[in-house]
């Protein structure tokens, strides 16, 4: 499972819903169609014709990871202002209209991505194609929209972040985690660089990535391919590619955290539960080590596994340390991925005695293979979660659009289940070995006063 703004998405949240439902439960997922307009666009269809909806998405490949050093926030900056108004469409009207249709839309930005959608009536689809088309290359921009949006984002960070003890923990981990990468810096910015973005920055960034070659378009739906296709051409086929890409970014080779013994430590007099976390850093998902993180996700289950996995047994169950504990695998990212654990603390409990309890689990989980019953309620928990989302169009449209902007193809999102099926209990082993690195990690201590602990 994985998170951006706590959007949850590993390879697995990636790709655990990529099941479909023809009459009964199949392996072999949805019916998924393809096609490229000439000036760059991309295009995936998804057919579902069960209800007369569907679900428009628009992908950039542009997200926090790609900004100027500097500008950060500008990405999701932006995914404000594709709101404020284009050459046709007054200031606030995107929105309204969606609604007067009868539909829903909104809007997410990660460090990999943007991506903008509508889910509305089929027979509203025109509408919706040729609105989002209008804001890909006619927005307008000026200092005034610009400083409005601006001190909309400076309060959403005081919200969500500056508000919330935990996000600041989470936020001066990845800076530390991630050093020296585009990752390093939290996907909604840093206050000082949030409010020193300009009309200039932002025409600037437009320009070059809101285009139609660096976009995928998503149909999930009541239609075809054969419905879509002269659609797009009509509203999307007349716009101008940018041909400017985004620039290579640099992925870490060496997972090696600076300091990794030193933990970071928040107090702040907010927290009403002290927490401990631990981040590993994690190389690149790539088609070579796709056996790897399928593994690493069967090895995530039998950690977390709810009442039945080995953390809960252990720190809740027996040692009556913490009152909730759990872990997942963040890999469905351009470049490194986290592994998290965590853990609530009980009243009497200690940072250094829930350390000490999970590393006794990670050492476990290197030595020892994991029982056959493990792996097997481990990947009947993955499968499951796949069945359940099965019957989400929405989710559809999601997965295939967050696969597309990693480079994955729908081909590689349909294996998944199968990858999972493969996973032995001497790959769950090699995953630990290799991913559960300690000095490929940062811990992290939460608490609402200052204790004097062993690092």
């Amino acid at each position: 499972m994985t998170k951006w703004v706590l959007l949850l998405a590993s390879l697995l949240g990636l790709c655990a819903s990529a099941l479909w439902w023809h009459g009964k439960p199949s392996l072999d997922g949805p019916k998924v169609e393809t096609a490229k307009l000439a000036n760059g666009l991309e295009i995936i269809v998804l057919p579902d014709p069960r209800a007369d909806v569907v679900t428009h998405m628009v992908w950039y490949r542009v997200g926090s990871a790609d900004e100027p050093l500097g500008k950060s926030g500008i990405a999701h900056f932006f995914e404000h202002l594709m709101f404020r108004g284009t050459e046709k469409i007054a200031p606030g009207e995107f929105s309204k209209t969606v609604a007067r249709l009868g539909g829903q839309d909104n809007a997410f930005t990660s460090y990999d991505y943007t991506a903008y959608f509508q889910r509305i009536a089929r027979d509203k689809l025109p509408i919706m194609m040729q609105m989002e088309a209008e804001r890909m290359r006619a927005l307008i921009i000026n200092p005034d929209i610009v400083a409005v949006e601006r001190d909309v984002i400076l309060e959403e960070r005081s919200m969500r972040v500056d508000g919330r003890p935990s996000s600041l923990l989470s936020e001066q981990m990845r800076k530390r985690l991630h050093a020296g990468t585009g990752y390093a810096v939290p996907v909604i910015g840093w206050r000082d660089e949030i409010s020193a973005l300009n009309a200039a920055d932002a025409q600037s960034f437009y320009e070059r990535y809101y285009a139609p070659d660096n976009g995928v378009l998503v149909v999930a739906g009541a239609v075809t391919l054969a419905e879509v296709l002269p659609l797009a051409e009509t509203h999307y086929g007349g716009l101008k590619p940018s041909q400017a890409p985004r620039e290579p970014r640099r992925v870490a080779r060496d997972l090696r955290v600076a300091d990794f013994t030193k933990p970071q430590v928040r107090v702040d007099a907010r927290v009403r539960q002290d927490s401990w976390r631990r981040m590993y850093r994690l190389p690149q998902s790539t088609a070579q080590n796709r056996r790897l993180f399928a593994a690493a996700d069967v090895l995530a289950e039998v950690l977390n596994g709810g009442l039945t996995g080995r953390l809960y047994q252990a720190l809740v169950v027996e040692q009556k340390l913490a009152s909730g504990v759990g872990a997942y695998v963040d890999s469905a990212r351009l470049d490194n991925g986290e592994l998290m654990i965590y853990a609530s603390l009980a009243p009497t409990a200690s940072f250094d005695a829930i350390a000490k309890s999970v590393d006794a689990q990670i050492e476990r989980a290197k030595q020892t293979l994991p029982s056959e019953a493990e792996v097997a309620r481990a990947k009947m928990q993955l499968v499951s979660s796949a069945l359940f989302a099965r019957d989400s169009q929405q989710s559809m449209a999601d997965i295939f659009g967050r696969a597309a902007m990693l480079g994955l193809t729908p081909q590689e999102v349909l294996n998944w289940t199968r990858d999972i099926e493969a996973v032995t209990a001497e790959d769950v082993r090699l995953a630990a070995q290799k991913l559960l690195r300690i000095d490929h990690s940062l811990t992290g201590h939460l608490s609402g006063e200052t204790k004097l602990e062993t690092p």
